[in-house]
C-alpha cells in the first residue's frame, strides 16, 4: 500500500508573519488565502514577537488546551509565545514568539551548539545575529512539541522555513530528527546582498564561477562580518529536505554562493482579487494624478510657470541603496532625457519623484509655506466663483456684457494680490530639489550631491524637474499625504533599475497597478518576464539589459524607454498599461501557490527517505 505524500500540516516559520519588515511580510501575508484554502485550521504562521508593533496585526484568541499546555512548558526556559490570528493574514493562526528571555539566559549555549554541529563560527557576531538565532531556536523546540501532540503524530506535516534568520530551527529539528519535512528558502543570500550593496558585479561573478565549476569561498564572508550568518543560511539549505528560492536569478547566486541548487522556484506572486478592476483604475488615475499635479503646482509654480495638464510623472522607488537599486543609471538618464526633450523644444514636460527614505526633519519651510498659499488661493477662487456663478448665468441669458472684475470685486482680487505677493519673493529662483529638511548635511547626501553634478537642478527651462521625497508617503507626511499605492496608480511609469533584485516587488507591483513598469534582466521579476514572454513578442514592461551592457548602454537604453513614455498617444498609453497588467497576471497566487505545494510534497517523500536512512 502506498503511503500518502499528500501534506496535511504546514508550519511557516518567519521573522516576518506578522512582523512586517521588509519585502518577505507580503509574500508570505498575500499567500495566506491559498494557503488556508489547502491547509485550512492546519496551517500555522509563525513569527516574531515585537512588543511595538505585534497588536496593529495581531487578534489574540485563547490557544486550545493542548498547546496551552505546551506554552507553559516553553514559558518554564524563558520562551513566551501567544495564539491568536493574523489579522491582515486572511485571519490564519498566528503563533508570535518572544525568545527575549531565552535569548539573554541560553544564547551562548545555543552558538556554542551551532559550532559544535555545524561549524558555525559566531565569534564576531553581535545582536543582530543573537536575537533571530534564539527566537528560531525556541520556534524549532515549539514545533518539536507540536510534534509530539496525538492530533499531529501522524499527519503529514511540513516545516517551511525563510531566510537565514529561521535557519537554526530547521537546523535545530534536523539534529533532533523531529519527524517533519523541511522547506528552506532563500529570498536573498547574506553574501549577495553584502557585495551588491559594496557596488561589486554580482551576478558576473555568479555566472563565470559556475561556468568554471568553481564556488564562493566562505572565508571571504569575513570580509563582511557575516560568516555567521553565511555559515546558517549555508548550512540550513545543505540540511533542509527541499531548498527553493524564489527566483531564477537567486537560484544561481544560490548554488554559487550556498553550494546546493534550488529543486524548486517559488515565484513571487500576489492576490489579484485584492486588486482593482480596469474600470475603477481608471477613475483613480484621474483622482490621483489630479492630487499629484495640485501638489507639482504648489511646488513650482511660485518660481516659474508650470503646465501640468501636460505633464508625464515618473518615478523610482525603494532602500536608499544607491548603487544597488540603480539610482546612479536613473539620474545619468534623466539628465540625457532632459538634454534630448530641451534640444527638441518638447511641449511637455516630465517631473520625477525620487521616493527614497533617507533621515527627516520636517518638510522644508518654503515648500510647506507654498503648499499653505496655493490651498488658499485654491480655496479663495473656488469660493469666490461659485458665488457668482448665478450672476454670470444670468447675465450670459440677458445679453450682457461680462466684466469679471466687476463681479469678483475689489475683496478678491484685493486678496489675492496679497496671496500673490508671498509667491513674489521665489521667482527667478530655482525650484528646490529636496521635499524636506535632511537630519544630516544636505551636502553629504548622495542623490542630491549627484543629481546636481548631472545639471537636474529645476531651471525653468529643464523638461525634466525631480523632486527627492526622502520619507515614506502617507496620508501624514506633511506634504502629498497620499498612500504609496495611490501614488503609483496617479503616475506615468516606475522605474527600477536595480543592479541586485532578488525578486523586485516594486516593478511587479507597479505593474499590476497597471502603471508602466521598468525592470532589469538582474532582478527574478524582470527574468520571469523576459521568460515567459512569447517568442518575439515586445512586452509592455520594459526589462533593462544590464547583463552584459556598459554603463553608457544602459544609461541609453532607459532614456529611450522614459521618451518614448513621453511621446506615447494618450490611445497607445492606454494599450501600454493594459497590457502591462496582463503581463503579471499570471503572477496571481492562485496560479503561482502551486510551486510551495510541489516543494512540500518533494519534502514530505525526501523527509521518510532521509529518516529512514539516518
Amino acid at each position: 500500500m502506498k503511503v500518502s505524500m499528500k501534506p496535511e500540516v504546514c508550519f511557516e516559520v518567519s521573522f516576518e508573519c506578522g512582523n512586517k519588515v521588509g519585502g518577505i511580510y507580503t509574500i508570505l501575508r498575500s499567500k495566506t488565502k491559498e494557503m488556508k484554502k489547502r491547509y485550512g485550521n492546519n496551517y500555522y504562521a509563525i513569527g516574531f514577537f515585537n512588543p511595538r508593533t505585534y497588536i496593529n496585526d495581531f487578534s489574540p484568541e485563547d490557544a486550545p488546551e493542548e498547546i496551552k499546555r505546551i506554552f507553559l512548558k516553553l514559558e518554564k526556559k524563558g520562551i513566551k509565545c501567544m495564539f491568536g490570528r493574523w489579522i491582515s493574514g486572511n485571519d490564519v493562526n498566528l503563533i508570535l514568539v518572544d525568545s527575549n528571555q531565552f535569548r539573554k539566559e541560553h544564547v551562548n549555549e545555543i552558538k556554542k551548539k551551532l559550532w559544535e554541529d555545524y561549524r558555525i563560527d559566531s565569534l564576531r557576531a553581535g545582536f543582530d545575529y543573537d536575537e533571530p538565532v534564539a527566537w528560531s531556536t525556541a520556534v524549532g523546540m515549539l514545533i518539536e512539541e507540536f510534534m509530539k501532540l496525538k492530533r499531529f503524530k501522524n499527519k503529514n506535516t511540513v516545516a517551511h522555513f525563510h531566510e537565514w534568520l529561521s535557519g537554526p530551527g530547521l537546523l535545530y529539528l534536523r539534529k533532533r530528527r523531529v519527524p517533519v519535512a523541511l522547506v528552506f528558502t532563500t529570498h536573498a543570500t547574506r553574501i549577495g546582498r553584502a557585495k551588491s550593496s559594496y557596488g561589486e558585479n554580482l551576478m558576473e561573478e555568479v555566472m563565470e564561477g559556475l561556468k568554471k565549476g568553481k564556488y564562493f569561498n566562505d572565508e571571504q564572508a569575513k570580509k563582511y562580518g557575516l560568516e555567521a550568518q553565511h555559515g546558517v543560511e549555508m548550512n540550513s539549505a545543505k540540511y533542509a529536505d527541499v531548498f527553493t528560492t524564489v527566483s531564477d536569478v537567486v537560484k544561481d547566486e544560490a548554488k554559487y554562493i550556498l553550494k546546493r541548487e534550488p529543486e524548486i522556484v517559488v515565484p513571487n506572486a500576489l492576490n489579484f482579487s485584492k486588486f482593482y478592476s480596469s474600470r475603477t483604475l481608471t477613475i483613480l488615475h484621474e483622482k490621483n494624478r489630479n492630487k499629484i499635479n495640485e501638489f507639482l503646482e504648489a511646488y513650482f509654480s511660485p518660481y516659474y510657470p508650470i503646465d501640468v495638464k501636460n505633464n508625464i510623472v515618473i518615478f523610482i522607488s525603494g532602500r536608499y541603496e544607491f548603487l544597488n537599486k540603480g539610482i546612479d543609471l536613473f539620474i545619468l538618464a534623466l539628465k540625457l532625457l532632459n538634454e534630448r526633450l530641451v534640444k527638441r523644444k518638447c511641449k511637455k514636460t516630465v517631473f520625477v519623484f525620487l521616493l527614497i527614505p533617507s533621515g527627516i526633519k520636517e518638510p522644508k519651510e518654503n515648500v510647506l509655506q507654498s503648499m499653505i498659499q496655493y490651498q488658499k488661493m485654491k480655496d479663495l477662487v473656488e469660493e469666490r466663483f461659485s458665488e457668482v456663478v448665478d450672476d454670470v448665468v444670468s447675465k450670459t441669458l440677458s445679453g450682457e456684457v461680462i466684466n469679471f472684475r466687476r463681479i469678483l470685486g475689489k475683496e478678491f482680487f484685493l486678496r489675492v494680490r496679497i496671496i500673490s505677493h508671498f509667491f513674489s519673493k521665489f521667482r527667478g529662483k530655482n525650484a528646490p530639489l529636496c521635499a524636506y529638511e535632511l537630519n544630516y548635511d544636505e551636502g553629504s547626501d548622495k542623490i542630491l550631491t549627484f543629481l546636481k553634478e548631472n545639471g537636474l537642478v529645476n531651471k525653468p527651462e529643464d523638461k525634466v524637474k525631480v523632486i527627492f521625497y526622502p520619507t515614506y508617503l502617507s496620508p501624514s507626511d506633511g506634504l502629498l499625504g497620499m498612500e504609496y499605492q495611490d501614488f503609483v496608480i496617479g503616475a506615468s511609469m516606475g522605474v527600477f533599475p536595480s543592479r541586485y533584485e532578488p525578486w523586485g516587488y516594486t516593478p511587479f507591483e507597479t505593474a499590476a497597478l497597471r502603471t508602466l513598469s521598468v525592470t532589469t534582466d538582474l532582478s527574478g521579476f524582470g527574468r520571469f518576464i523576459q521568460k515567459n514572454a512569447k517568442k518575439d513578442e515586445k512586452t509592455a514592461i520594459k526589462v533593462l539589459h544590464l547583463m552584459k551592457n556598459s554603463i553608457e548602454d544602459v544609461v541609453k537604453e532607459l532614456a529611450d524607454i522614459m521618451e518614448e513614455c513621453v511621446y506615447l498617444g494618450i490611445e497607445e498609453r492606454m494599450r501600454a498599461k493594459l497590457e502591462t497588467r496582463r503581463s503579471v497576471e499570471m503572477l496571481d497566487w492562485r496560479i503561482q501557490v502551486v510551486n510551495y505545494f510541489k516543494a512540500h510534497e518533494l519534502a514530505l517523500e525526501n523527509m521518510r527517505k532521509r529518516l529512514k536512512h539516518e
